[in-house]
């Protein structure tokens, strides 16, 4: 009788701590889960092998997540292997993904589960996430994960209603997010953020933020042992960081930035309207810079056709940029036809 008392108390204590496991999974603290489930699977208790094995993925912990998931399939569970699998290509889902984003390719995939309650600015987003930021830098990312967290879940609704400013923000806040995850020691985690900062980023058209997530996802890729994902990674990044370089203001090397840009041009469809516009301005300006004043016009008039619908600051500062540099070089006619687009506008 004492013997199957001491059972019935033991397989009441193990479904407590199983229960402890599903809450620490709820509130997304795999670590927490991880101890947990270990003692429930160590029981042979229910799934508690195949929610230990989750969890572990999610920390980086792979041969110790690969033998829960043998130990959860011969306890009945075949859906465990594919938790393997899973694992194996989430690196590789990654960076396909973030080849897509480098070419330019649209890959808005997802909305925010709710819409936003009230508008929060892009300038009180990004301030938030400066000093989310300098916490991570002072104290670590175990220390101010949660805080990003909870920083993200306010902001990410806003980009329903949002422009590129704001879609940059709220990348900004993934980018913070995925890099905490990281240094948390949940790498597992930190991809998704990394995705969405990607997408947000191409959203955007902000190709240094691209390079910046694309550099550390790389780095994570390193720390964990992938170095050929990391490179992956990291070339994929100098490409984004390239063409930033060919989109900014400074015209030293223009005839660099030309052969940047005319291959950067041809990636983009109609839809791509901000960012076709932005690019044709740059070669005209880079056009201009080595004196082919013709070509310059060129670009220009295809620039102009096609944003009439256009509304974007960003595109209107390099316009006007245009402007101010054919002014000095005399091109009195490239002046006029972006002065026009202005006067139309307002």
């Amino acid at each position: 009788m004492s013997d199957l008392l001491a059972r019935f108390e033991l397989d009441e204590a193990v479904e407590r701590i199983y229960r402890l496991g599903e809450a620490a999974e709820g509130a997304g603290n795999p670590r927490e889960a991880a101890l947990h489930f270990r003692v429930a699977a160590d029981q042979h208790l229910g799934d508690a092998a195949v929610r230990l094995a989750r969890a572990l993925f999610a920390l980086g912990e792979v041969a110790e997540a690969e033998h829960w998931c043998s130990v959860a399939v011969a306890d009945g569970f075949p859906e465990a292997a594919e938790l393997v699998q899973e694992n194996a290509s989430a690196r590789q889902r990654f960076l396909e993904h973030a080849a897509r984003i480098t070419v330019g390719a649209p890959t808005f995939d997802w909305l925010p589960a709710g819409m936003p309650a009230s508008r929060i600015e892009p300038s009180a987003i990004a301030a938030r996430t400066r000093a989310l930021r300098a916490l991570d830098q002072q104290y670590g990312g175990v220390a101010c994960h949660g805080s990003v967290l909870e920083h993200l879940a306010l902001v990410e609704p806003m980009i329903v209603i949002g422009d590129e400013e704001m879609w940059t923000a709220v990348a900004e806040v993934h980018e913070l997010a995925g890099w905490t995850a990281f240094d948390s020691g949940l790498p597992g985690t930190a991809l998704p953020h990394f995705e969405r900062a990607l997408t947000l980023a191409r959203q955007a058209e902000n190709e240094a933020l691209i390079a910046s997530v694309l550099t550390r996802a790389g780095r994570m890729f390193l720390h964990h042992n992938a170095p050929d994902d990391a490179v992956k990674a990291f070339q994929l990044g100098l490409v984004a960081a390239h063409n930033s370089w060919a989109d900014r203001r400074d015209l030293s090397e223009p005839e660099r930035a030309i052969a940047s840009l005319t291959t950067k041009v041809s990636t983009y469809g109609e839809n791509r309207v901000r960012a076709r516009t932005m690019t044709l301005t740059a070669l005209a300006r880079n056009h201009l810079a080595v004196g082919n004043t013709a070509a310059a016009r060129a670009f220009a008039e295809s620039a102009l056709a096609g944003a009439v619908h256009l509304r974007s600051v960003r595109a209107d500062d390099q316009l006007r940029w245009l402007a101010d540099e054919a002014r000095v070089a005399g091109a009195s006619v490239l002046v006029e036809q972006i002065s026009a687009r202005f006067a139309r506008s307002g």
